[in-house]
This record gives C-alpha cells, structure tokens and sequence, in this order.
C-alpha cells in the first residue's frame, strides 16, 4: 500500500470518529434539553408549612364560671341562719337576701339584734353584732354587681381570645391585655373580701355582747352568716387564681426575655460587639 493511500484512509477515519463525535454530543445535548423541559413541564412541590396554632387561655372561661357560680349562691342560699330561745320556746329561721331586702323578717325579737341602742346615733351605729338590715340588703347587692362585672370581664376575655386566634395579634398586646385582666382579677377578690369581713367580725361582736342580747329576752343564741361567709371563700378562689395565673404570665415573659437575651448574645459573638 502507497503512501497516499495509507493518508486517505486516515482521513476517512478522522472524518468517521468527527461524526461520531458530533452524533455523540448531539444525543447527550438532546437528552439534557428533555430532561430540563421535563423538569420545567413538572409543577413545584411546595414545601408543607406546619401552622401552629395559638393555646386558648382559658382565664375568661375560669372568670365567668366562678361568677356564675357565686351568682347562684347568693341568690339561691340562705344569708343568715339564726337559733335562738325564748321564755315562748325555740325559734329556727333561715333568712334571704330578699327577706331582707321586702323586710319581710320575722319575729319582730330579730329586729331588735339589728336595731341601734344609741338614740342620738345614726341607723348603722352601735348596734349588738355591729351590722344592721342596710348591712344585710347592701352588701349583697354590691356582691352581686361584683360578681356580674367578673362576669363580663370573663366574657370579654375569651372573645378577645378569639379573635386573637384569628387576627394573630402580637405577644406584647397579649401580655399587656392578660395582665390587665389578671390585675381585675385579684382586685375583684380584694374588694369582694373587704366588703364582706365585716360579717367575720360581726359573729366575733356577737360572742362579746351575748350578755347584753340575753336582756333582749333571749335565753340562748346561735347565729351564721351563710353568704356572706361563701363570698369570703369566692374572694379567695378569685385571689389565689388571679396568683397562679400572673405567675404563668410572669414566665412566659421570662422565658421571652431570656430567649431574646439569647439570640442578641449570639448575634454579638457572631458579628462583634458594638462596644
């Protein structure tokens, strides 16, 4: 074979291994395009975001739970039960917030517990037990309006709970409305107790005039105040969880506070102090 023969078939197999080449990229840039449109034809997977729902504080529903309950107490139990005896004989009586209050109280020898022995003395004054009948109809009345406002207060709060969940309000408007009904709480409780101690101490004044109420015409005396006593133990439950519930607000700002001081401490590691 000549020397020119042997060139032309190198050529011919240069030419052949060009073309393989060229067929060869060809396919493997065909094929990168079908697979990139494939790619753009297939919708995105969205990545699946995890909602987190707010906790329902259940403070409102706790506020108009214990006022409803206190509500039916003092309207449905006796406010003051009375045993007493006389030359006559024994006498049991359990009195109502409405007896007091039509003064529709019988025997008229009760009366006399309640009325003032100072004649130039005002009607609330001086009296053996210290409490007269406008202590009896007043102090109910004012726990009753207490109790309808603690009522309503719980009302509000859980609808305002509601559509916290709804238009997602932020954690410093939370805290600030919480502690504000909180704070209603304990002050509810307060007032509740003061206005009603003065039947604790009545049944102590009690005790200390029996002497003088034996002149009265009776011979033995057993007295209690029912209601008065059962908002005495309302106003407690209220301060107690008025307590527990600034409590759990106090650490979730804590808990905020740290998370916070955490987070800029890190920043300031990372970046350098300003300082």
């Amino acid at each position: 074979m000549t020397n020119d023969e042997e060139d032309e078939e190198e050529e011919l197999q240069e030419k052949e291994e060009k073309k393989f080449n060229k067929s060869k990229d060809k396919i493997l840039d065909e094929s990168f395009k079908k697979a990139e449109s494939s790619k753009k034809d297939q919708p995105e997977k969205k990545e699946a975001q995890i909602v987190v729902k707010k906790p329902f504080i259940k403070l409102g529903i706790f506020m108009t739970i214990i006022a409803i309950i206190g509500l039916v107490f003092i309207n449905f139990l006796p406010l003051m039960y009375i045993n007493y005896e006389t030359d006559y004989g024994s006498i049991e009586e359990y009195f109502s917030y409405e007896d007091f209050r039509y003064d529709i109280i019988e025997p008229e020898e009760i009366n006399s517990l309640f009325e003032s022995t100072c004649y130039n003395c005002s009607d609330n004054s001086d009296t053996y037990i210290g409490l007269t009948i406008n202590d009896f109809t007043n102090t109910p009345k004012l726990t009753i309006y207490i109790f309808i406002f603690l009522a309503l207060m719980g009302i509000i709060f859980t609808i305002f709970i509601i559509i916290d969940r709804k238009k997602d309000f932020s954690e410093e408007t939370i805290t600030i409305i919480y502690s504000f009904f909180i704070a209603c709480i304990i002050i509810t409780g307060l007032i509740l107790f003061l206005i009603n101690i003065k039947f604790i101490g009545a049944h102590l004044l009690f005790q200390l005039n029996k002497p003088f109420i034996y002149v009265l015409g009776f011979n033995k005396v057993k007295m209690f105040f029912i209601t008065p006593y059962v908002s005495i133990l309302f106003s407690f439950a209220l301060f107690i969880i008025g307590l527990v519930f600034m409590r759990i607000n106090l650490n979730k700002a804590v808990n905020k506070f740290n998370v916070d001081k955490s987070k800029k401490s890190e920043l300031t590691y990372k970046f350098g102090s300003n300082i």
